[in-house]
Protein backbone atom coordinates (compact mmCIF):
# COMPACT_ATOMS: atom_id res chain seq x y z
CA UNK A 1 0.00 0.00 0.00
CA UNK A 2 1.61 3.69 -1.19
CA UNK A 3 1.50 6.63 0.87
CA UNK A 4 -0.90 8.47 -1.30
CA UNK A 5 -3.81 4.75 -1.18
CA UNK A 6 -3.46 4.79 2.39
CA UNK A 7 -4.10 8.65 2.79
CA UNK A 8 -7.59 8.41 0.79
CA UNK A 9 -8.81 5.78 2.55
CA UNK A 10 -8.03 7.32 5.80
CA UNK A 11 -9.89 10.27 4.27
CA UNK A 12 -12.58 8.23 3.39
CA UNK A 13 -13.20 6.69 6.44
CA UNK A 14 -13.03 10.39 8.22
CA UNK A 15 -15.90 11.39 6.44
CA UNK A 16 -17.56 8.31 6.74
CA UNK A 17 -17.49 9.08 10.85
CA UNK A 18 -18.20 12.76 10.69
CA UNK A 19 -21.71 11.85 8.83
CA UNK A 20 -22.28 9.89 11.80
CA UNK A 21 -21.50 12.38 13.84
CA UNK A 22 -23.98 14.85 12.14
CA UNK A 23 -26.67 11.66 12.42
CA UNK A 24 -26.11 11.29 16.30
CA UNK A 25 -26.41 14.71 16.94
CA UNK A 26 -29.38 15.37 14.88
CA UNK A 27 -31.27 11.96 16.47
CA UNK A 28 -30.50 13.71 19.52
CA UNK A 29 -32.07 16.55 18.97
CA UNK A 30 -35.33 14.91 17.53
CA UNK A 31 -35.14 12.20 20.34
CA UNK A 32 -35.41 15.34 23.17
CA UNK A 33 -37.95 17.35 21.50
CA UNK A 34 -40.09 15.01 21.24
CA UNK A 35 -39.22 13.91 25.03
CA UNK A 36 -40.60 17.11 26.36
CA UNK A 37 -43.73 17.26 23.68
CA UNK A 38 -44.92 14.08 25.44
CA UNK A 39 -43.90 15.24 28.54
CA UNK A 40 -45.80 18.29 28.51
CA UNK A 41 -48.69 17.21 26.42
CA UNK A 42 -48.90 14.06 29.33
CA UNK A 43 -49.00 16.35 32.09
CA UNK A 44 -52.28 18.50 30.82
CA UNK A 45 -53.70 15.32 30.90
CA UNK A 46 -53.96 15.11 34.31
CA UNK A 47 -56.87 17.82 34.94
CA UNK A 48 -59.72 16.56 36.73
CA UNK A 49 -61.74 15.95 34.07
CA UNK A 50 -59.21 13.19 32.54
CA UNK A 51 -59.19 11.08 35.26
CA UNK A 52 -61.49 8.37 34.33
CA UNK A 53 -58.43 7.45 31.38
CA UNK A 54 -56.08 4.96 32.24
CA UNK A 55 -51.84 6.00 32.35
CA UNK A 56 -51.51 4.09 29.33
CA UNK A 57 -54.49 6.05 27.51
CA UNK A 58 -53.03 8.56 28.45
CA UNK A 59 -49.62 7.88 27.26
CA UNK A 60 -51.03 7.16 23.27
CA UNK A 61 -52.85 10.39 23.53
CA UNK A 62 -49.98 12.43 24.38
CA UNK A 63 -48.09 11.05 21.57
CA UNK A 64 -51.01 11.53 19.00
CA UNK A 65 -51.08 14.79 19.75
CA UNK A 66 -47.47 15.28 18.32
CA UNK A 67 -48.65 14.77 15.06
CA UNK A 68 -52.21 15.53 15.53
CA UNK A 69 -52.29 18.20 12.62
CA UNK A 70 -49.53 20.08 10.56
CA UNK A 71 -49.39 22.82 13.19
CA UNK A 72 -48.36 20.64 16.30
CA UNK A 73 -46.24 19.28 13.72
CA UNK A 74 -44.08 22.30 12.95
CA UNK A 75 -44.07 23.21 16.63
CA UNK A 76 -42.70 19.88 17.37
CA UNK A 77 -40.02 20.79 14.24
CA UNK A 78 -39.53 24.16 15.52
CA UNK A 79 -38.34 23.11 19.08
CA UNK A 80 -36.15 20.24 17.81
CA UNK A 81 -34.19 22.94 15.62
CA UNK A 82 -34.01 24.95 18.79
CA UNK A 83 -32.47 22.00 20.46
CA UNK A 84 -30.33 21.83 17.65
CA UNK A 85 -28.77 24.88 17.57
CA UNK A 86 -28.23 24.89 20.89
CA UNK A 87 -26.29 21.78 20.70
CA UNK A 88 -24.43 23.35 17.88
CA UNK A 89 -23.65 26.67 19.76
CA UNK A 90 -22.10 24.46 22.75
CA UNK A 91 -19.78 22.90 20.07
CA UNK A 92 -18.96 25.82 18.80
CA UNK A 93 -18.09 27.15 22.47
CA UNK A 94 -15.87 24.00 22.96
CA UNK A 95 -14.18 23.92 19.92
CA UNK A 96 -13.20 27.99 21.17
CA UNK A 97 -12.37 26.78 24.48
CA UNK A 98 -9.70 24.21 23.22
CA UNK A 99 -8.24 25.54 20.12
CA UNK A 100 -5.52 27.04 22.46
CA UNK A 101 -2.69 24.63 22.01
CA UNK A 102 -0.35 26.45 24.80
CA UNK A 103 -3.35 26.68 26.88
CA UNK A 104 -3.97 22.75 26.50
CA UNK A 105 -0.01 22.02 27.17
CA UNK A 106 -0.01 24.11 30.65
CA UNK A 107 -2.97 22.03 31.62
CA UNK A 108 -0.74 19.50 31.35
CA UNK A 109 1.87 21.80 33.74
CA UNK A 110 4.01 21.39 30.26
CA UNK A 111 7.69 23.49 30.56
CA UNK A 112 7.79 25.86 27.19
CA UNK A 113 11.27 24.78 25.20
CA UNK A 114 12.86 27.63 23.38
CA UNK A 115 16.00 28.40 22.09
CA UNK A 116 16.26 31.65 24.08
CA UNK A 117 16.66 29.64 27.32
CA UNK A 118 20.60 29.21 27.71
CA UNK A 119 19.96 26.61 30.84
CA UNK A 120 18.09 23.61 28.68
CA UNK A 121 19.50 20.47 28.97
CA UNK A 122 21.30 18.22 26.03
CA UNK A 123 17.76 16.46 25.56
CA UNK A 124 15.84 19.69 25.76
CA UNK A 125 18.53 21.00 22.89
CA UNK A 126 17.85 17.48 21.09
CA UNK A 127 14.45 17.59 21.16
CA UNK A 128 14.03 21.28 20.28
CA UNK A 129 16.42 20.76 17.11
CA UNK A 130 14.54 17.21 15.95
CA UNK A 131 11.61 18.92 15.85
CA UNK A 132 13.15 22.13 13.88
CA UNK A 133 14.37 18.99 11.38
CA UNK A 134 11.24 17.51 11.10
CA UNK A 135 9.32 20.88 10.76
CA UNK A 136 11.48 21.83 7.96
CA UNK A 137 10.78 18.10 5.95
CA UNK A 138 6.97 18.70 6.50
CA UNK A 139 7.16 22.32 4.77
CA UNK A 140 5.39 24.17 7.73
CA UNK A 141 6.59 26.66 10.30
CA UNK A 142 8.40 25.49 13.46
CA UNK A 143 5.88 24.18 16.10
CA UNK A 144 5.88 25.40 19.69
CA UNK A 145 7.89 22.48 21.67
CA UNK A 146 6.07 21.93 25.37
CA UNK A 147 7.99 19.08 28.05
CA UNK A 148 5.28 17.68 30.36
CA UNK A 149 7.23 16.08 33.84
CA UNK A 150 5.39 12.98 33.65
CA UNK A 151 7.31 9.47 33.98
CA UNK A 152 4.72 8.46 31.37
CA UNK A 153 5.40 7.55 27.70
CA UNK A 154 3.41 10.03 25.59
CA UNK A 155 3.18 13.34 23.44
CA UNK A 156 0.33 14.88 21.61
CA UNK A 157 -0.10 18.41 19.23
CA UNK A 158 -2.67 20.60 19.50
CA UNK A 159 -3.54 24.29 18.10
CA UNK A 160 -6.14 25.12 15.75
CA UNK A 161 -3.42 26.54 12.72
CA UNK A 162 -0.26 25.28 11.55
CA UNK A 163 1.11 28.49 12.70
CA UNK A 164 -0.45 28.42 16.21
CA UNK A 165 0.55 24.30 16.52
CA UNK A 166 2.63 23.10 19.33
CA UNK A 167 3.95 19.72 20.70
CA UNK A 168 4.16 18.27 23.78
CA UNK A 169 6.54 15.26 24.79
CA UNK A 170 6.73 13.85 28.07
CA UNK A 171 9.38 13.02 30.57
CA UNK A 172 8.96 9.54 30.24
CA UNK A 173 9.60 9.79 26.41
CA UNK A 174 12.73 12.07 26.32
CA UNK A 175 14.80 9.34 28.84
CA UNK A 176 13.18 6.03 27.12
CA UNK A 177 14.16 7.22 23.66
CA UNK A 178 16.94 7.65 21.05
CA UNK A 179 17.35 10.26 18.86
CA UNK A 180 16.42 8.04 15.96
CA UNK A 181 13.02 6.97 18.10
CA UNK A 182 12.56 10.35 19.11
CA UNK A 183 12.92 11.46 15.47
CA UNK A 184 9.96 8.96 14.52
CA UNK A 185 7.54 10.59 17.40
CA UNK A 186 8.30 14.12 16.92
CA UNK A 187 7.71 13.20 13.04
CA UNK A 188 4.33 11.80 13.92
CA UNK A 189 3.19 14.54 15.65
CA UNK A 190 4.17 16.52 12.69
CA UNK A 191 1.83 14.43 10.56
CA UNK A 192 -1.03 15.42 12.87
CA UNK A 193 -0.24 19.14 11.92
CA UNK A 194 0.05 18.94 8.50
CA UNK A 195 -3.37 16.77 8.10
CA UNK A 196 -4.87 19.03 10.10
CA UNK A 197 -5.36 16.98 12.66
CA UNK A 198 -5.00 19.15 15.63
CA UNK A 199 -8.23 21.03 13.69
CA UNK A 200 -9.82 17.85 13.92
CA UNK A 201 -9.46 17.09 17.67
CA UNK A 202 -10.53 20.31 18.49
CA UNK A 203 -13.82 20.05 16.46
CA UNK A 204 -14.28 16.24 17.90
CA UNK A 205 -13.41 17.13 21.33
CA UNK A 206 -16.23 20.23 21.11
CA UNK A 207 -18.97 17.61 19.28
CA UNK A 208 -18.88 15.45 22.33
CA UNK A 209 -18.86 18.21 24.64
CA UNK A 210 -21.86 19.53 23.12
CA UNK A 211 -24.34 16.28 24.00
CA UNK A 212 -23.43 17.57 27.63
CA UNK A 213 -25.88 20.07 27.07
CA UNK A 214 -28.48 17.49 27.16
CA UNK A 215 -27.54 16.90 31.53
CA UNK A 216 -27.76 20.71 31.54
CA UNK A 217 -31.49 20.81 30.28
CA UNK A 218 -31.84 17.42 32.35
CA UNK A 219 -31.00 19.03 35.51
CA UNK A 220 -32.64 22.25 34.97
CA UNK A 221 -36.35 19.60 34.60
CA UNK A 222 -34.97 18.30 37.95
CA UNK A 223 -34.82 20.82 39.98
CA UNK A 224 -38.30 22.90 38.46
CA UNK A 225 -40.09 19.46 39.43
CA UNK A 226 -38.58 18.96 42.60
CA UNK A 227 -38.32 22.55 44.19
CA UNK A 228 -41.38 24.22 42.74
CA UNK A 229 -44.27 23.66 44.93
CA UNK A 230 -47.44 25.01 42.87
CA UNK A 231 -46.82 22.13 40.56
CA UNK A 232 -49.24 18.82 41.53
CA UNK A 233 -47.14 15.69 42.98
CA UNK A 234 -48.37 13.13 39.54
CA UNK A 235 -46.88 15.99 37.56
CA UNK A 236 -43.28 16.51 39.37
CA UNK A 237 -43.62 12.85 39.12
CA UNK A 238 -43.69 12.73 35.37
CA UNK A 239 -41.49 15.96 35.09
CA UNK A 240 -38.44 13.84 37.14
CA UNK A 241 -39.60 10.31 34.60
CA UNK A 242 -38.92 13.17 31.55
CA UNK A 243 -35.24 14.69 33.07
CA UNK A 244 -34.61 10.79 33.61
CA UNK A 245 -35.05 9.99 30.48
CA UNK A 246 -33.04 12.77 28.90
CA UNK A 247 -30.43 12.12 30.62
CA UNK A 248 -30.36 9.06 29.44
CA UNK A 249 -30.48 10.36 25.96
CA UNK A 250 -27.74 12.35 27.01
CA UNK A 251 -25.44 9.37 28.28
CA UNK A 252 -26.33 7.20 25.56
CA UNK A 253 -25.33 10.20 22.79
CA UNK A 254 -22.13 11.12 24.71
CA UNK A 255 -21.22 7.05 25.04
CA UNK A 256 -21.70 6.89 21.07
CA UNK A 257 -19.56 10.05 20.89
CA UNK A 258 -16.56 8.50 22.63
CA UNK A 259 -17.27 5.20 20.24
CA UNK A 260 -17.17 7.64 17.25
CA UNK A 261 -14.37 10.03 18.67
CA UNK A 262 -11.75 6.68 19.04
CA UNK A 263 -12.96 5.13 15.69
CA UNK A 264 -11.97 8.88 13.59
CA UNK A 265 -8.80 8.65 16.33
CA UNK A 266 -7.77 5.56 14.97
CA UNK A 267 -8.10 6.63 11.12
CA UNK A 268 -5.56 9.70 11.80
CA UNK A 269 -3.31 7.70 14.15
CA UNK A 270 -2.47 5.22 10.76
CA UNK A 271 -2.23 8.53 8.59
CA UNK A 272 -0.03 10.20 10.78
CA UNK A 273 2.18 7.10 10.80
CA UNK A 274 2.77 7.44 7.30
CA UNK A 275 3.82 11.01 7.38
CA UNK A 276 6.40 10.29 9.81
CA UNK A 277 7.71 7.69 7.23
CA UNK A 278 7.61 10.22 4.76
CA UNK A 279 9.23 12.93 6.53
CA UNK A 280 12.35 10.94 8.24
CA UNK A 281 12.76 8.61 5.55
CA UNK A 282 13.64 5.85 8.32
CA UNK A 283 10.46 3.62 9.39
CA UNK A 284 12.50 1.48 11.73
CA UNK A 285 12.87 4.91 14.16
CA UNK A 286 9.31 5.03 14.38
CA UNK A 287 9.26 1.05 15.02
CA UNK A 288 11.48 0.56 17.96
CA UNK A 289 9.61 3.43 19.39
CA UNK A 290 6.22 1.04 19.24
CA UNK A 291 8.38 -1.85 20.27
CA UNK A 292 9.55 0.04 23.21
CA UNK A 293 6.25 0.50 24.32
CA UNK A 294 4.85 -3.36 23.78
CA UNK A 295 7.02 -3.57 27.24
CA UNK A 296 6.13 -2.77 30.79
CA UNK A 297 5.96 1.27 29.73
CA UNK A 298 2.99 2.88 30.94
CA UNK A 299 1.42 5.36 28.58
CA UNK A 300 -1.20 6.84 30.70
CA UNK A 301 -0.63 10.46 31.85
CA UNK A 302 -1.33 10.80 35.74
CA UNK A 303 -2.70 14.72 34.96
CA UNK A 304 -6.19 14.99 35.59
CA UNK A 305 -6.89 15.87 31.63
CA UNK A 306 -5.38 13.02 30.27
CA UNK A 307 -8.56 11.06 29.37
CA UNK A 308 -10.37 14.03 27.68
CA UNK A 309 -7.31 14.68 25.42
CA UNK A 310 -6.71 10.55 25.20
CA UNK A 311 -7.63 10.98 21.39
CA UNK A 312 -5.24 13.63 20.79
CA UNK A 313 -2.00 11.64 22.32
CA UNK A 314 0.81 9.37 20.72
CA UNK A 315 -0.36 6.40 22.19
CA UNK A 316 -3.72 5.20 23.47
CA UNK A 317 -4.76 4.92 26.92
CA UNK A 318 -8.31 3.37 26.83
CA UNK A 319 -10.17 0.79 26.54
CA UNK A 320 -10.37 -1.59 23.69
CA UNK A 321 -14.04 -0.19 22.65
CA UNK A 322 -13.30 3.27 23.33
CA UNK A 323 -9.50 2.97 22.32
CA UNK A 324 -8.53 6.19 20.79
CA UNK A 325 -5.38 4.52 19.10
CA UNK A 326 -4.65 1.27 16.82
CA UNK A 327 -3.09 -1.97 17.99
CA UNK A 328 0.94 -1.07 17.76
CA UNK A 329 1.62 -4.59 16.24
CA UNK A 330 -1.28 -3.77 13.68
CA UNK A 331 0.74 -0.13 13.63
CA UNK A 332 4.02 -1.56 13.13
CA UNK A 333 2.79 -4.55 10.53
CA UNK A 334 1.07 -1.63 8.45
CA UNK A 335 4.48 0.19 8.74
CA UNK A 336 6.35 -2.24 7.56
CA UNK A 337 3.99 -3.48 4.46
CA UNK A 338 4.39 0.28 3.46
CA UNK A 339 7.97 0.28 3.39
CA UNK A 340 8.58 -3.34 1.31
CA UNK A 341 5.92 -1.89 -1.28
CA UNK A 342 7.63 1.14 -1.77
Amino acid sequence: MDFRKHQDKAKKNTLIIWSLYLVLLLISSILISYTLFVGLNLAQFYQPEYQQYSLSEKFIAANQIVFQNQEQLLNFLRFSLMVLLAMISATAFGFFQKSNGHKVALSFDGKLISDKNNELSIEEKQALNIVAEQALAANIPTPTLYIIPDNAINAFAAGKTTQEAIIAITQGSMKSFNRTQLSGIIAHEIGHIVNHDIKLNIQISAFVFSFTVLFFLSRVIFYQAAYNRRIDGRVKLLLLATAAIIALIGMMTVWFGRILQAAMSRQREYLADASAIQFTRYPNGLVEAFEIIKGDATTTLKNPNAKEYAHAMLFSMGSKLFATHPPLDKRIKRIQNKVSCQ
